[in-house]
C-alpha cells in the first residue's frame, strides 16, 4: 500500500498559473439600474494533474479590495463602502478548491465553477457559470458569472429619500486570464 501511495504521488503533478481578473457588477434600484467595476489582485491558480496529464483539482484564492470598487459616482461609492463595511472588512475573497470533475465532465468545455465567497466576514458557497472558455498553449481565459444576494451577504443598503431602494440581486461578471508559470 505504501509503495502505491508513493508511486501515485510521484505520478501526480501540479502546475501554477498566474491570474488576473477584471470584475463588473450590476444591480437595480427603483430609480435606475447601476453598475461598477473592480480588478482583483493578481493571484495564483494551482492545477493538479494525474499521470496522464489530465487535470484533477483546481485551487486559487482571488482577492478584491472593497475600497477599490468603482461605480463612477462618488456618493454612490461612498454609500456602497459604508453598506459593505469596507473599513472593517476591506477584502472580498473567493476561494476555489475543487475537483476538476466539478468544473468539467469528460472532454466537455468547462461549464461551472464552485467557489466560497467571503464578504463582510461571512462565507457563502456559490457556483458560477463559465462561458467563453479558451485554452491555447500556456494561456487560458474565460468569463465567470454569478448572482449575489445582498441580503444573504449581510449587506444592508439604506433607502434614499424614503423611496429609492436597491434590488437584492447583484449580477457579477469576471473576465479571467491565466498564464502558466514556468515550473
Amino acid at each position: 500500500l505504501f509503495s502505491l501511495l508513493v508511486a501515485s504521488s510521484v505520478l501526480a503533478d501540479t502546475s501554477t498559473w498566474s491570474g488576473t481578473s477584471k470584475i463588473t457588477f450590476d444591480g437595480t434600484s427603483t430609480l435606475h439600474d447601476w453598475g461598477g467595476k473592480v480588478a482583483a489582485k493578481p493571484f495564483v491558480t494551482t492545477v493538479t494533474t494525474d499521470a496522464s496529464g489530465n487535470p484533477t483539482r483546481v485551487e486559487a484564492t482571488v482577492t478584491v479590495e472593497a475600497a477599490k470598487m468603482d461605480t463612477a459616482e462618488a456618493k454612490r461609492d461612498e454609500n456602497m463602502r459604508k453598506a459593505m463595511k469596507a473599513d472593517e472588512h476591506p477584502l472580498i475573497t473567493g476561494v476555489i478548491d475543487t475537483p476538476f470533475t466539478a468544473i468539467r465532465q469528460g472532454d466537455a468545455t468547462p461549464a461551472s465553477l464552485p467557489l466560497k465567497l467571503t464578504l463582510l466576514g461571512k462565507t457563502q458557497t456559490l457556483t458560477g457559470k463559465i462561458s467563453n472558455w479558451k485554452l491555447k498553449d500556456d494561456k487560458a481565459s474565460f468569463d465567470l458569472d454569478f448572482d449575489l444576494s445582498l441580503k444573504t451577504s449581510g449587506i444592508k443598503v439604506p433607502t434614499v429619500l424614503l423611496v429609492i431602494r436597491v434590488g437584492d440581486a447583484i449580477k457579477v461578471h469576471a473576465a479571467v486570464e491565466l498564464k502558466r508559470s514556468a515550473n
